[in-house]
């Protein structure tokens, strides 16, 4: 439906990418907060449909699941469909992260397809920059470490609250 583009600075860029790649950071999850949320009146697995009217506090969510295929892209999708077949879970979104620039510039670029038409732009923006932030794993966080490499280790309610916060953070 529509893409998007900016601009990350070129060791975030590469922070993700290597660890996307070295890390064995091939899977991770990602909430979406208030919308979308999974619609099974007459819809297939994975339709979305809008939901307003709660607080940061009491905000509903959607887990989405998150793929990394080297060398640099990512596949976005509702988790709910690819736990019932991931050969058949449909992309909302996907987005690349594309190092040309790091050495000459200090940047990496990224673009982003929002494929599902009820997926809004500023939603779309905030998972890419959530994924970011966690591939990055700045900050002591290392919650797509431990989601690959240490399932056991994975916090999942500390992850979600932090999750909550930045997504009502952003902007």
């Amino acid at each position: 439906e529509g893409q998007l583009g900016w601009v990350v600075e070129g060791g975030v860029g590469k922070s993700v990418l290597e660890s996307a790649r070295d890390k064995n950071g091939k899977f991770f999850i990602v909430p979406i907060f208030d919308t979308p949320t999974l619609n099974n009146n007459g819809g297939g697995v994975g339709d979305v449909e809008d939901c307003y009217g709660t607080t940061p506090a009491n905000a509903g969510y959607y887990n989405l699941i998150v793929q990394f295929f080297p060398d640099s892209h990512f596949v976005v999708a509702p988790l709910d469909a690819y736990q019932q077949n991931p050969a058949e879970a449909q992309p909302v979104l996907s987005f690349s992260v594309f190092e040309d620039y790091i050495d000459s510039r200090n940047m990496c670029l990224v673009r982003a397809d929002v494929i599902a038409k009820n997926l809004k732009e500023e939603d779309a923006r905030k998972v890419i920059s959530m994924c970011i932030k966690n591939w990055e794993g700045g900050g002591g966080n290392d919650f797509v470490d431990k989601f690959n490499n240490s399932p056991a280790e994975f916090d999942f309610d500390q992850y979600l609250k932090s999750a909550r916060e930045e997504w009502f953070g952003m902007k």
